[in-house]
């Protein structure tokens, strides 16, 4: 309206003070005499239209600055919702990542795992079956003790030195000396049948206690070492397990919120997703010290079953001897005693615990063919590869290196790698963190301050939300190049302000 007014006026002007212009016709000057008129009929009517206007819209005529106010306001909000659309993008394609990770792990782990048990539980069962040879074998050797007891009784009894003799009262008369000296010969020979029975009987019973059941014992209880081991793997790995699904949860739940409940996040999601690789890793690196702690114990096993058939082995070479020293020779004797020598217990021992044995044809191509490593490297080497590892991490903005002071009197500096967050968190980390670091730090971003204490120093105030009143951290940082702090600095301002493109 007020340009119009100006209009108006500039028209009056014109009239008061006409221009030096070449002469007109005269039905030209009276057509414009006319035309001038309509001009000032029209201005008059908009004038009254416009007076009939609301009184908002003269407002907005009158107040333009209103308008550049609201249109700033606009672009700011929008310039917020493409700021928040990039970073929910990028949480989408970070969150893909890890659950396609977390398959990937859990199917490894699981394979990894399975294997250990199987193999497992087929060492017991050789070691069950050997455990049982054992006890038939001491409960052989207790009822031979018996029959030599038995036979030692009758040995004892068994005399024919009264054959043919006269009993007159003191003196054992003989009649036929020649016959009582052969019959003396023979119960010489029961005799020294007897002293041998009683030797061999003691033998016996000290091989059986002393050595077999000695034996016994000490695989049973080694072996029930290794199975309470076992056991307690079990466990641990179960914890763990529970542990992975708590944080894979809350970091799932997390992002449901953000995505389809449009909550605003209360927390750094790059740091509930570094709390599930943590916990992750742990159980990938137990599981690993799992199958080594397998190979292990399957070695012992074989020492054990080594040192096992060996003693049976000698110990039923002795009972041969011991049985033709109280018996005599049989015909048998050294084909028994060659095929005893004869036995290869580390060769047997090994063949019977081989992995062609132990782990089925299906299992060793899969560690062949699938897995492609060998069976040691792949139980005491296990390790899941994460693909997207060598990618550029979608939850992080930046990443500095430089040094942080911890010291409580004097300085005291150590290595720090320095996260920033699409979520405006700020992390530090001992040393150059990866994907599956722990953040030693997390401080955010809003009403941050910096100062510089020189070149190379930059201090940092962070505002730590709490309950009921915020808290303040100050965190020192050292550069090594002067350069580093200025590109910090501008970013962190350029962060505080949104005006930060997502890379």
């Amino acid at each position: 309206m007020s340009d119009q007014f100006d209009q108006l006026q500039e028209g009056f002007v014109q009239n008061e003070i006409p221009e030096q212009r070449e002469q007109e016709p005269f039905d030209q000057i009276a057509q414009r005499q006319n035309n001038d008129k309509k001009q000032n009929f029209q201005i008059e009517e908009e004038d009254e239209q416009d007076q009939n206007q609301p009184i908002g819209a003269i407002q907005e005529v009158l107040k333009p600055e209103e308008n550049k106010k609201n249109t700033i306001m606009i672009k700011k909000a929008e310039t917020k919702r493409i700021v928040h659309q990039a970073a929910l993008e990028r949480k989408t394609e970070a969150f893909e990542q890890t659950k396609g990770y977390e398959l990937h792990r859990s199917t490894q782990v699981y394979q990894h795992r399975q294997l250990v048990d199987s193999v497992w539980a087929r060492l017991q069962k050789v070691v069950t079956s050997s455990d049982e040879s054992m006890k038939f074998l001491v409960s052989y050797m207790r009822l031979r003790i018996e029959q030599e007891e038995q036979q030692l009784k009758y040995s004892q009894t068994a005399q024919l030195n009264k054959l043919f003799k006269d009993f007159d009262g003191k003196i054992m008369q003989c009649n036929y000396p020649e016959f009582s000296k052969a019959v003396r010969t023979m119960d010489s020979a029961i005799e020294r049948q007897t002293d041998q029975i009683k030797i061999f009987i003691v033998w016996m019973q000290n091989q059986t206690r002393e050595r077999l059941e000695q034996e016994m014992n000490n695989f049973t209880n080694q072996n029930k070492d290794l199975i309470n081991s076992y056991n307690r793997f079990k466990k641990t790995l179960m914890d763990l397990d529970k542990e992975v699904l708590k944080y894979f949860t809350k970091y799932d739940k997390m992002y449901q919120n953000m995505t389809v409940k449009g909550k605003k996040p209360q927390k750094d999601f790059l740091r509930a997703e570094l709390k599930y690789k943590q916990a992750a890793q742990r159980v990938i690196v137990y599981q690993r010290e799992f199958g080594t702690w397998l190979l292990n114990s399957w070695n012992e096993i074989k020492l054990l079953e080594t040192q096992r058939l060996d003693l049976v082995t000698h110990t039923l070479i002795e009972f041969q001897n011991q049985i033709m020293n109280v018996y005599g020779k049989i015909n048998q004797f050294d084909q028994i005693i060659g095929a005893l020598n004869g036995v290869k217990v580390q060769q047997e021992v090994q063949t019977l615990y081989s992995p062609d044995f132990v782990l089925t044809k299906q299992e060793l191509e899969f560690i062949q063919t699938e897995q492609q490593q060998e069976l040691v490297k792949y139980f005491q080497n296990f390790q899941v590869i994460d693909k997207y590892a060598e990618l550029s991490h979608p939850l992080i903005l930046k990443q500095f290196s430089a040094q942080r002071d911890v010291g409580t009197i004097g300085k005291t500096w150590i290595e720090t790698g320095i996260i920033i967050t699409v979520d405006h968190y700020f992390l530090t980390f001992d040393g150059k963190p990866t994907r599956f670091s722990r953040p030693e730090n997390k401080y955010p971003l809003d009403g941050m301050k910096m100062n510089t204490r020189n070149a190379l120093e930059l201090e940092i105030q962070f505002v730590i939300p709490g309950l009921v009143m915020d808290s303040k951290k100050k965190l020192l940082i050292q550069f090594k190049k002067s350069d580093e702090l200025e590109e910090m600095m501008y970013f962190l301002e350029t962060v505080g302000q949104n005006k930060f493109a997502l890379n």
